[in-house]
């Protein structure tokens, strides 16, 4: 039996898979080994692994270049399997709520309690009523998280935390800006297959919510309007190989995106600003792949009439620029911040 603090994050996501290491110093947070998988379209669909076997090359492979000795892993998950509500309930201490847990999540939680992972959070006192405290209930499908935690496992790492993306976010969020101004803010992650919005009060969350839309299906449609491979349609995607294509062309499909983009982005941050008294968010922060998208971040900020930033994972993380090429960490820092967010996590138990 022994003691490991620092957790490896690994980001399994649609498209790629990324690791971060990351050690706490004295003098706050050092980036050890960071890198990049790319995956099959066809290995992950709707959060759930359909090739394990090339997950866990991936991972291996990763693990393998960086030299990464860790073994205490962290991951996340998202998606229709993962429901995240906040609740109202009679305050009592942690272990009571422990306790009942089965019995008051099966009010909110829309699955079987026998066929989920339980876990809840105190929030604090209701702001209503002074003899009632706010819960926020996590539940996961067991066949979900089971299957990623068979595919760490057999990476040769130690599953020893499966988190939920919104709340990796949190953490990344809370580590690279702890001295932020502003009162409510809104972390929104745009991935390859899903859109991760976590509504932070007080860097406390106080709402959360996946979005079915990804990166992938503006390749998709790059490929089918181009009649090219995949693969090619990312490298259109992200400028890497333009040549013999129409650029009038694929600015519009573009600015398609990113009205498609805004319009979800802006009708999940309305239904939460309707459930608000008196409340508006003050800020909000992009991360993930599309976040790239040409126009998207200033379209957003227009229509929402809020201040948009695209968020640096590494604010408050020292890294040495010998090491790693500050071109390639500017560019690919929108994409780790959910691996960020867990290789900020630590083990607080032995295995």
């Amino acid at each position: 039996m022994f003691f490991e603090k620092n957790l490896l994050g690994l980001d399994i996501g649609s498209q790629s898979i990324k690791m971060v290491d990351i050690e706490k110093t004295r003098n706050g947070y050092q980036l050890k080994s960071l890198g990049v998988g790319l995956i099959p379209a066809e290995c992950i669909v709707d959060k759930d692994i359909m090739d394990s076997e090339t997950v866990v090359d991936t991972v291996k492979n990763l693990r393998e270049n960086l030299k990464v000795k860790a073994r205490g892993s962290a991951t996340a998950i998202s998606g229709h399997s993962v429901i995240v509500k906040k609740a109202e309930l009679p305050i009592m201490n942690e272990g009571e709520l422990r306790q009942s847990l089965p019995i008051e999540a099966e009010q909110y939680i829309p699955f079987d309690i026998n066929d989920v992972y339980l876990d809840t959070f105190i929030l604090g006192e209701s702001i209503e009523r002074t003899d009632m405290m706010d819960v926020l209930f996590v539940a996961a499908k067991r066949e979900l998280v089971d299957e990623y935690a068979s595919a760490v496992r057999n990476a040769g790492l130690k599953p020893m935390l499966i988190d939920i993306d919104v709340f990796s976010l949190e953490t990344m969020y809370e580590a690279n800006y702890p001295d932020a101004p502003e009162n409510i803010v809104a972390l929104v992650d745009a991935g390859a297959s899903m859109i991760n919005v976590n509504i932070l009060k007080d860097g406390m969350s106080i709402f959360a919510r996946d979005i079915s839309m990804g990166g992938r299906q503006l390749t998709e449609r790059i490929q089918r309007e181009f009649n090219v491979s995949f693969e090619r349609a990312e490298n259109i995607k992200t400028g890497a190989n333009i040549e013999g294509i129409d650029l009038e062309k694929i600015n519009y499909i573009f600015k398609m995106a990113a009205e498609t983009y805004v319009q979800e982005i802006r009708r999940t941050l309305d239904f939460f600003l309707s459930t608000m008294v008196n409340e508006n968010i003050e800020k909000i922060y992009m991360s993930g792949g599309s976040s790239r998208i040409p126009g998207l971040t200033k379209l957003l900020e227009k229509q929402m009439e809020i201040p948009v930033e695209i968020i640096n994972p590494f604010n408050n993380i020292r890294w040495d620029d010998r090491v790693f090429d500050p071109e390639y960490m500017a560019y690919i820092a929108p994409q780790m911040a959910v691996a960020v967010g867990l290789a900020l996590r630590r083990a607080d138990y032995k295995w």
